[in-house]
């Protein structure tokens, strides 16, 4: 194979696909790629390839056809208070004709031990298959309660703050980035983000564009919760639909709820998204007569990409020992037992080697590693999971804890 491509065989043994990055002046057939079997115009793929500063991956057949490709974005997150590097994948596709050819497959086989070398700690992605993604290491994660609240029966306290619509004028852009931190600092997988993701508060015009902003505030004048809706008639009525929903406390959710009861005249439901956590539901005080319905929606899935590094930056429980095997058969380096000695609930060392007390496949680590499950639960749950030897401190490292991401790739 020619430089910088390496020639893989096609699922079932088929004909040769060529995987590699791609080049600036191939963006313009990457994005066509997405346009079609998307089925989205052109003009909302990314307008500036020299502004595109994501990696593209794409498989070619043996005549040099683009067949498939997908994109690695970088971001931020907040995993156990630290940051860590996290490679978004998104825009996956695959031409019609080349599909089922092993394309995306060849992809991932060459991306991951590449994002490895290149110091990710985590992959996400927004699956159209869970088991698809899972033979690539992937696992679910991250889940949010979707609410949706019926407007004429929302009652909220009387008394409260105020709030205020984000326009060209008064964007608020510091307040919003206020609020946005507090969720960064608590919850595993949210992204933390930069002053250039806050160009959407600058570009506020909700006269033109029918977004609307609201900033909301406690009494002494604090900001404490901010929510974008627009107007969206759905066969269950003319409804406000959230993009964005974040609050500081529980004050902040009942100052939501006084602005959206402001427009129930106009407005059968309101419908936004939460962290699943199970006290949320106690911010609403009236569930009774259908005022109020939610579910559980899963909101994508986790790799880790360096478990070594992972490990080392991982919040534990006390202090302990433990010796954990993972199975991955895409990062060879992962493919190891790893003893970890902690202390204060923090790392001391990790180091390679050691016998096992416990065996799980690469999806499983990830999950438990970031938060999913507590480890009793996941041993009658999970599959690829293990225990060699009893060992009470899996307790203390692989236990729930609070995950949101709030940002789409």
């Amino acid at each position: 194979a020619e430089k910088g491509i390496r020639s893989l065989h096609g699922a079932g043994g088929g004909s040769a696909v060529n995987v590699r990055k791609t080049a600036l002046e191939e963006a313009r057939r990457v994005n066509e790629l997405f346009a079609i079997c998307f089925e989205m115009p052109y003009t909302n793929c990314p307008a500036d390839p020299e502004k595109d500063d994501a990696t593209h991956w794409a498989a070619f057949d043996e005549d040099g056809e683009m067949m498939s490709t997908f994109t690695v974005s970088d971001f931020t997150v907040q995993f156990d208070g630290s940051p860590c590097k996290m490679g978004g994948i998104g825009g996956v596709a695959t031409l019609p004709q080349y599909r089922r050819r092993g394309g995306i497959r060849a992809c991932f086989r060459e991306a991951l031990p590449d994002m490895y070398g290149s110091g990710y700690d985590f992959s996400y992605l927004y699956p159209f298959s869970t088991a698809y993604y899972r033979k690539f290491g992937y696992e679910n994660c991250v889940q949010k309660y979707g609410w949706t609240v019926d407007l004429s029966l929302l009652n909220p306290p009387k008394e409260g703050g105020s709030f205020r619509l984000a326009e060209k004028g008064c964007p608020m852009t510091a307040e919003i980035r206020a609020l946005d931190a507090i969720w960064e600092s608590h919850y595993n997988m949210m992204v933390l983000h930069g002053d250039e993701d806050y160009d959407w508060t600058r570009k506020c015009d909700p006269a033109v564009k029918q977004d609307f902003t609201y900033v909301c505030f406690d009494a002494a004048g604090k900001p404490n919760a901010y929510t974008t809706f627009r107007l969206a008639n759905e066969p269950d009525g003319r409804n406000l639909v959230c993009s964005r929903f974040c609050f500081a406390d529980k004050g902040g959710f009942e100052e939501l709820m006084r602005l959206y009861k402001s427009l129930s005249s106009d407005h059968r439901f309101v419908k936004f998204s939460t962290p699943a956590n199970p006290a949320m539901q106690y911010f609403m005080p009236e569930w009774s007569l259908g005022a109020v319905s939610w579910s559980v929606q899963s909101a994508g899935m986790v790799r880790a990409v360096n478990v070594k590094s992972v490990l080392e930056k991982a919040r534990y429980i006390g202090s302990g020992t433990v010796c954990v095997a993972v199975q991955d058969s895409q990062i060879p380096e992962n493919n190891d037992s790893f003893t970890v000695t902690f202390a204060d609930g923090r790392a001391e060392s990790v180091t390679r080697g050691g016998e096992a007390d416990v065996v799980m496949t690469v999806p499983t680590f990830s999950a438990l590693i970031a938060g999913v499950w507590d480890f009793a639960e996941a041993r009658g749950a999970l599959p690829g999971l293990e225990v060699k030897r009893e060992n009470p401190c899996l307790n203390q490292v692989f236990f729930r804890k609070p995950l949101m991401i709030a940002d789409y790739f």
